[in-house]
Formats: structure tokens, C-alpha cells, sequence
């Protein structure tokens, strides 16, 4: 969490983007909410917004509680686990107002995306759901699995 709110802080700073992190904790072991809290001292409540829910609800729920927390215009969803990296945020957010667009996604099955330190059974799986949601849903977007 240090790591990835530190990328985050620097992106949007060197942006000049003003900037809200929504930490939602599902009562994680790892101490997740101490070291939330620890972040939301440091930098401040306008900054860090903690989302504390009792017991293991979930993703989907867990991405809902966020939204719902989430006080700005643009929202970026994103795990702490570095699977996304937060320097291309300010692309994306040039993108969004070019383009006139509400909603941008990033993908890592295009040219310049990819996945760094993920085994193979998670690319597979990845690949896999990526394939089935595209052929159930055929929403027009490359990457389903975030």
C-alpha cells in the first residue's frame, strides 16, 4: 500500500492533478487499515479517504463502497498491487478531455500494455475470462478482468 499510494501521490503531483485515494479494507489481516491510516496522517484526509467494512465482502462490493466514497469528477479504479501503474493516469486523463469521453479504460492486451510478474496460470486465467466475457457480452473493450 506504501508503494503504491507513494507512485500515485508523485503522478498526480508531477501532473498537477488534485487527487483523492479511496483505500476500502475488508478487515484484511495484513493490517492493511493501520497502514491506511498511517497514509491518511501523512498526507492528510483530503487526500486519503478510508472505507473500513467488517468481514470479507468481496470485489465487486468492495469497488462499489469505493465509488460510493469517492468524492471527485474522475474515477480511477485500481488494485494496490501494482498490477496497473499509476504513471499512466495523466494519458488517460489528457485522453478524457480530448476526447470529450466519460469513461477511458487502460488494457493490457494492447500495444504498449502487458503484465509484469504475474505467473502463468494468472496470464491463463486472464486470457481466458478476457475470451469468454468478450464472447458472451462483446462489450468492444479488450481487457474485462481489470
Amino acid at each position: 500500500l506504501p508503494i503504491i499510494y507513494y507512485l500515485l501521490d508523485k503522478t498526480f503531483t508531477e501532473a498537477k492533478l488534485e487527487y483523492e485515494v479511496v483505500i476500502v479494507d475488508d478487515s484484511s489481516p495484513d493490517n492493511t487499515l493501520e497502514v491506511a491510516q498511517a497514509i491518511q496522517k501523512s498526507f492528510g484526509e483530503k487526500h486519503v479517504t478510508i472505507v473500513s467494512r467488517k468481514g470479507k465482502l468481496g470485489l465487486g462490493t468492495a469497488y462499489i463502497a469505493g465509488l460510493n466514497a469517492a468524492k471527485g469528477d474522475r474515477i480511477i479504479l485500481m488494485d494496490a498491487d501494482l498490477s496497473h501503474h499509476p504513471k499512466f493516469i495523466p494519458h488517460m486523463v489528457q485522453l478524457m478531455d480530448s476526447t470529450k469521453k466519460d469513461i477511458i479504460t487502460g488494457t493490457r492486451y494492447a500495444s504498449g500494455g502487458g503484465v509484469y510478474g504475474w505467473n502463468l496460470k494468472r496470464k491463463l486465467t486472464s486470457k481466458g475470462a478476457n475470451f469468454l466475457a468478450d464472447f458472451l457480452l462483446n462489450p468492444g473493450v479488450s481487457d474485462l478482468t481489470g
